[in-house]
């Protein structure tokens, strides 16, 4: 009997489907001391084909590569970034710079061998400390010197890469101006910090419909846009708690992979495993337990 022509479309895509090469990351990281508690990999499958729009792939850049060397250079302050419990080359090393480092590692592992580029960071509900996981992991990637690394400020509701940072708002173009027309430069919205090596895409004024906008042909344009033009850096997308508004679900089809950050006491158990089932078909690398309380040999430590 002859087939069907949706039996033959099926066994057409699932002879185009690749697996996913190598295993998740099957650890919960403990970011202040660098243990991990053993647990089982989630199921992972393939996203959305690099550059694609609604499934769709999209076309191609035309535009050269974005230069990271001429971006407009920014130097902070040691004494902001500390205070920020933000990553600074010190001696004696900060107590979260291993744990940072391992999951650093761990990430780049994972991302290198599924030659993936684009990972978002998110959690269930705010005050977790995404922002924070989102800013030193990225610092942790520049410090390699030989990995280019952007951060992406892609909370546009509550923008705050540049306040951990201590940069002002006339320091740089922001992301909302580009989305919503007043600045026409991708080139313009990467800037670099001179010490940590590495580059940002920041926000400054907040935008209350930020989903439409993300999911706008504007939106899906920029993120095409900056993963062609940026061809050999690791993309890291700070993103809006997954509880508290739509935008990571219209975001995470554009990437590779996510990070699902949860503090020590700080989500209800419910709303993290609500989060969790959100992100069940898309690559879930692991979960990243922060603000955690360890003894080291001088005491107690938390961050």
């Amino acid at each position: 009997m002859a087939k069907s022509y949706i039996e033959r479309a099926i066994e057409m895509a699932k002879a185009r489907r690749k697996p996913v090469e190598g295993a998740g990351l099957s650890e919960v990281e403990h970011q202040e001391s660098g243990r991990t508690t053993a647990g089982e990999s989630r199921r992972r499958r393939p996203v959305v084909a690099p550059h694609s729009t609604n499934g769709h792939p999209a076309p191609a850049s035309r535009l050269p590569p974005i230069e990271l060397a001429r971006s407009a250079t920014i130097v902070t302050d040691h004494g902001v970034l500390r205070a920020n419990r933000v990553l600074v080359e010190s001696n004696p090393r900060q107590p979260a710079e291993g744990a940072y480092r391992m999951l650093r590692t761990r990430v780049l592992r994972q991302m290198r061998t599924n030659n993936w580029r684009r990972l978002g960071i998110t959690a269930a509900r705010p005050g977790e400390g995404k922002s924070l996981t989102a800013i030193n992991l990225a610092i942790a990637i520049a410090a390699e010197r030989s990995q280019p690394v952007v951060l992406v400020d892609l909370d546009l509701r509550r923008p705050r890469i540049h306040r951990y940072l201590g940069i002002v708002e006339s320091q740089f173009t922001g992301l909302s101006d580009y989305l919503e027309g007043r600045s026409s430069s991708l080139d313009q919205l990467v800037v670099s910090l001179v010490e940590q090596g590495l580059h940002c895409v920041l926000g400054s004024r907040p935008v209350d419909r930020s989903s439409d906008l993300l999911a706008s042909p504007q939106g899906q344009a920029f993120l095409n846009d900056l993963t062609d033009r940026l061809p050999d850096a690791i993309l890291i997308f700070d993103l809006p708690p997954l509880l508290a508004t739509d935008d990571p679900l219209v975001v995470a089809p554009m990437l590779d992979a996510l990070l699902l950050v949860v503090a020590e006491k700080g989500a209800p158990r419910e709303d993290i495993a609500s989060a969790a089932r959100s992100l069940a078909e898309f690559n879930l690398l692991g979960v990243v337990l922060n603000k955690t309380v360890e003894r080291s040999e001088k005491g107690y430590y938390d961050y």
